[in-house]
Formats: C-alpha cells, sequence, structure tokens
C-alpha cells in the first residue's frame, strides 16, 4: 500500500466517524428509522458515497436492518439503537458502528463489546492468526458476564469489496488465517444477553448484484446496467432504486431480479432468543507497527458510555 492509497483509506474513515457523531447528536426515541438513515446517509453524499445503505438495528435485531421503501419503524424507549454506516470514495471503504442506548440499565452491555474491539485493535498485528483475535474478543465479552455473537465476524475489506475474503471471529476456532501486511479489516465484536447466535428473518431491504448476465428484458437490463455503474459489489437500498424509476416499480423490478439470482438479499439478523445485542466497530489497515485504525470511534464512546 503506498502513501497515496493510505491517505484515501483514511480519509473515509474520517468521514465515517463524523457520520457516527451526527448519529449520537440525532438518536432520540421516538425518532423515524427511514428519517435517520436517510439523513446520514445524505450527509455521507456532502463528502462520499454510501457503501451500504446505512443499517439501524435495535435492540434483538443484531444486524441488516436498514429502513425500506416508507418503514414506519420508530425508535422505542430505552432501547440500545446499532447505527452501522459505510462510506466509500473510489471504492476505498471505511465500516464502523456504535452502539446508543437510551437506557443506562445496559451501560455494561456496551462496555463489553466495546472494550473487545479495543482489545482486538491491540492484538491485530502481521503474522497473528484470525482465531487468536477472536479468543481475545470471546475473553472480554464473557468478562462481562455476556456471550459473543459467534456467528457474526469482522471481515477483510478491499477496493469496492466489503467482504473480501477472511474473517475476524467473535469468539475462538478452529478455522484461522493468518493477518498479513497492508490489509484492511472491519473489526466488529458483538455482545448479548441472549443465546450468542443469530438466525435470520424472512424479510430485508438490503440487497447487492450477484450477476450481471442479461435476462432479455430491456428495462431489467437497463436497471441492471444502472445499478452496477452505481454500486458493483457493494449492497445497495430499495429506497435508492425507488427514488429513480417509483416505488412500486422498484419493488417488483427488484423481486423479478432476485427470483432469476441476479440479486441477492440481505436477510435482517436477529438474536436466537431475542437477547439484546450491543456492536462497536472500527476499520482498520494492518502496518508493521500494529493496527491503524482509519475511523476512530473511540472519540466517539466518551459521549456513548
Amino acid at each position: 500500500m503506498n502513501e497515496k492509497e493510505r491517505r484515501k483509506w483514511l480519509w473515509v474513515g474520517k468521514i465515517a466517524r463524523k457520520t457516527l457523531a451526527r448519529a449520537v447528536d440525532l438518536v432520540h426515541e421516538g425518532m423515524p428509522v427511514l428519517e435517520l438513515a436517510e439523513k446520514l446517509e445524505d450527509y455521507i453524499r456532502n463528502y462520499a458515497s454510501p457503501a451500504f445503505p446505512v443499517n439501524i438495528s435495535i435492540n434483538y435485531v443484531a444486524a441488516h436492518y436498514s429502513p425500506g421503501i416508507n418503514d414506519s419503524t420508530v425508535i422505542p424507549p430505552g432501547s440500545i439503537v446499532k447505527v452501522d454506516v459505510g462510506v466509500h470514495k473510489d471504492g476505498y471503504i471505511a465500516d464502523a458502528a456504535v452502539s446508543i442506548s437510551l437506557s443506562s440499565e445496559y451501560e455494561e452491555l456496551l462496555k463489553a463489546s466495546f472494550e473487545a474491539l479495543v482489545k482486538a485493535e491491540k492484538t491485530l498485528m502481521v503474522g497473528v492468526k484470525t482465531g487468536s483475535i477472536g479468543a481475545v474478543i470471546e475473553e472480554v465479552i464473557l468478562s462481562y458476564g455476556f456471550k459473543p455473537v459467534r456467528n457474526l465476524t469482522g471481515h477483510k475489506i478491499s477496493r469496492f469489496n466489503l467482504h473480501a475474503g477472511k474473517s475476524i471471529p467473535n469468539a475462538r476456532t478452529m478455522f484461522s488465517s493468518k493477518i498479513e501486511k497492508d490489509e484492511v479489516y472491519a473489526i466488529e465484536p458483538f455482545a448479548t444477553d441472549g443465546a450468542g447466535y443469530v438466525v435470520e428473518l424472512n424479510k430485508g431491504y438490503i440487497y447487492r448484484i450477484i450477476s450481471t448476465r442479461r435476462t432479455g428484458d430491456k428495462q431489467l437490463d437497463t436497471l441492471l446496467r444502472d445499478m452496477w455503474r452505481r454500486f458493483r459489489k457493494l449492497p445497495f437500498s430499495e429506497r435508492w432504486i425507488a427514488k429513480s424509476i417509483g416505488e412500486e416499480k422498484a419493488k417488483n423490478m427488484l423481486s423479478i431480479l432476485l427470483k432469476k439470482k441476479i440479486i441477492m438479499m440481505y436477510p435482517v439478523l436477529v438474536e436466537k432468543k431475542r437477547g439484546l445485542v450491543s456492536q462497536f466497530e472500527d476499520t482498520v489497515i494492518v502496518t508493521d507497527k500494529g493496527a491503524l485504525v482509519t475511523t476512530r470511534i473511540s472519540e466517539l464512546v466518551k459521549e456513548i458510555l
């Protein structure tokens, strides 16, 4: 990685952190999640592009909840609100998240995932096995009396690719990869008072292109070309498509593309026993001196914990 590339990774990290700072200021009881997501996405667009739709996952919803078209969900009282944002510029990506609790009752649950993140970042060095980082995350979360969410992981990032192969587990594992210099990772410990496992709901509002083959339908192929030009392999929201072609048409055409296996849907992920879930996430570059954190969410945590 040359210095010019490193500056690009760091720049998008700064925008992600600023976006989350805005989220900390905005989140309040009764706020529509659609309003929150669109305000944060518009904020990102002032500087760059969203790398994926803003995720707003509340209480036992662990991940992948981004409001759909005309979503009426509001933030409930005393809830844990996980805000996960992605920023990209020319394919250089930052992925970061914070948990915001509207009740002091859940402070220890938030501390568990945040401290796990901090210690994982200190462990991340060239040559270290990813399983060793998972063991550190698990140890910290268990020490607080909670469980790590075992089937959610951090992930390697490359240009225009949010999940670029290697994973950073949130618990001990027999399967492990070696960390290499100049790799970029999103590290995201999830802690829960539930089962420590997530399951999929039969719904989702986030999509990604998995094939660019033609359908033979002129309208579908035109939409697909436009989506590829805008998003490539990065996830996108049905809301973004609706703004281009209308709500009903967007839903119908996305449904057809999904059935044809040209796009995929990210199902909403919920804790198996409906336990509460907290999450903190940073993006880091692996250097000879350890982890260079691009998003530095620790600068925001003093306002949260």
